[in-house]
């Protein structure tokens, strides 16, 4: 790809999600040794609650900004639409937290099986709020390619959340403190994020001349998020009715180091729509064709070596980031993994129904995806506890890839680099049985391992060709970049 920047951008976003994966495995054992199984799983239970209930207040109109503003150049129009946008986002998060607000004691007795979670689903009722407008304000860095200024928020987020976080842990405070510092750094990351697009655009009260066309596009993806989370999420539901909020806790552990695999795609997909709504827009439909290409070759370049590298250390992981109640969960980390890596596939050929607007599709696929999701986990849960439910999840996003892929080809087209797979499943079989012999036993061990399975893995790839050349100029142009910028902002801060 010779487009610089957005090579640099995807590179920017790389590492501020690779800082985001190792603020979690931090996180991860402090929460989990602090709190035990079953808070640990009332506070899984919170956070897959607002991922549910964000969507329906999102109504969609994330996408909807991206897909309109990416290639405006209209301030009003801009400002117009960005604070219509925000203004009805707000209104329905308020809305939905204060319902979730009041039925707290009918969703602790029903869904969280234990009524004296009901002061937790209080407190954590206005994240799904917060949650919401932060989506709209970070999509306009997005949408704008903001990228330096999008990195430092997300990591101000992150940062801010776990420094707060195991601040309250070490002086002894429980569960509902920890929620509240989320809302702590979700209330501060929403203030400096307007004031800063305040600053750059203005402010006015927004007419919503333009909502109705944001609406009747974005509309149609809400039951998409909604249905999604069936697949994505809902399991832990399900866990938690079949085999109570101990057993989520440990699934919902094992299940944070297995989706390590999405921190590969959120940098490209953060990227690549709004370019290829740009280019799709321009007619310069090759060119989308090359980005969908090398976005996926590049995703499936480390996407492949983790799957084979968090099963190899599944084990370790879990011993070493966690308590001994915990590892029994590392036989779903593969699945999950694997899972992982099929949802980065399906969301960067998604995009092509994005271009083409045929939403509708996405609807199909997702209710489909999810009635499927639904059925196996009421199988193989029962029968087989957390690994049914993962295997359930497998299952669903291997036939979402398959019709994906199918459909969205009646479009637009690209190589999907069948040869380069090949590659790397070899090479990273190589590596796994290199690390499978290592057993690391502390966190330096574990990231020495991480350090030697990469070793393995680039050079065996390199050897057999599947990195070639031009991959090669790609990653060195990358790091001449990513070095001038970070040298630009040193001199900055010493000499402005």
């Amino acid at each position: 790809m010779a487009n610089t920047k957005f090579i640099k951008d995807v590179g920017l976003i790389g590492i501020t999600q690779a800082l985001i994966g190792l603020s979690g495995f931090f996180l991860l054992p402090v929460i989990t040794k602090t709190l035990g199984s079953y808070d640990y799983g009332i506070w899984a239970q919170i956070n897959i609650t607002v991922s549910l209930l964000s969507p329906l207040a999102l109504m969609g109109l994330s996408m909807g900004v991206v897909r309109f503003l990416s290639s405006e150049k209209d301030n009003e129009k801009i400002r117009e639409g960005f604070f219509s946008v925000l203004f009805f986002v707000a209104f329905t998060g308020l809305l939905v937290s204060i319902v979730v607000f009041l039925l707290s004691d009918f969703l602790a007795a029903s869904i969280f099986k234990d009524i004296s979670t009901s002061d937790f689903i209080k407190v954590g009722a206005f994240l799904v709020f917060l949650s919401a407008i932060n989506q709209i304000s970070l999509f306009y860095f997005r949408v704008s390619r903001q990228t330096e200024t999008f990195a430092f928020l997300t990591l101000f987020q992150t940062f801010g959340q776990l420094t707060l976080i195991l601040s309250f842990l070490l002086m002894g405070f429980g569960l509902f403190e920890v929620i509240s510092a989320v809302l702590i750094v979700q209330g501060l990351l929403f203030i400096i994020s307007i004031y800063k697009i305040v600053s750059q655009i203005g402010f006015r009260i927004p007419k919503f001349n333009q909502i109705e066309e944001y609406l009747k596009y974005s509309a149609p993806l809400t039951p998409n998020s909604l249905i999604r989370w069936i697949t994505d999420s809902s399991d832990r539901y399900m866990v938690s009715y079949f085999l109570g909020l101990s057993q989520v806790g440990i699934y919902s552990a094992s299940y944070a180091i297995g989706n390590l695999i999405l921190l590969f795609i959120t940098p490209l997909q953060f990227i690549l729509f709004p370019e290829l709504s740009r280019l799709f827009d321009e007619g310069k439909i090759d060119e989308v064709k090359v980005y969908l290409s090398y976005s996926m070759k590049y995703f499936l370049l480390i996407a492949i070596p983790a799957v084979f590298g968090l099963s190899a250390l599944a084990k370790p992981m879990l011993e070493i980031l966690t308590t001994h109640e915990f590892i029994s969960g590392s036989i779903v980390i593969p699945f999950i993994a694997l899972s992982g890596l099929l949802s980065g596939i399906f969301q960067i050929v998604i995009n092509i129904t994005h271009l083409v607007k045929k939403t509708k599709f996405n609807l199909y696929i997702h209710i489909f995806a999810a009635l499927l999701n639904i059925v196996f986990n009421f199988l193989l849960i029962p029968s087989i506890g957390i690994v049914g439910a993962a295997i359930a999840t497998l299952i669903s996003y291997t036939l979402m890839v398959i019709i994906c892929i199918l459909v969205s080809y009646k479009y637009i087209e690209f190589n999907l680099n069948f040869g380069f797979i090949l590659r790397s499943v070899m090479a990273s079989s190589i590596m796994l049985g290199v690390i499978s012999c290592l057993n690391p036993s502390n966190i330096m061990g574990l990231f020495g391992s991480v350090l030697m399975g990469a070793f393995v893995y680039l050079t065996i790839m390199i050897l057999i060709k599947g990195i070639s050349r031009h991959d090669l100029n790609i990653v060195k142009d990358f790091c001449i970049n990513i070095r001038n910028m970070l040298f630009k902002k040193i001199n900055y801060v010493l000499f402005r």
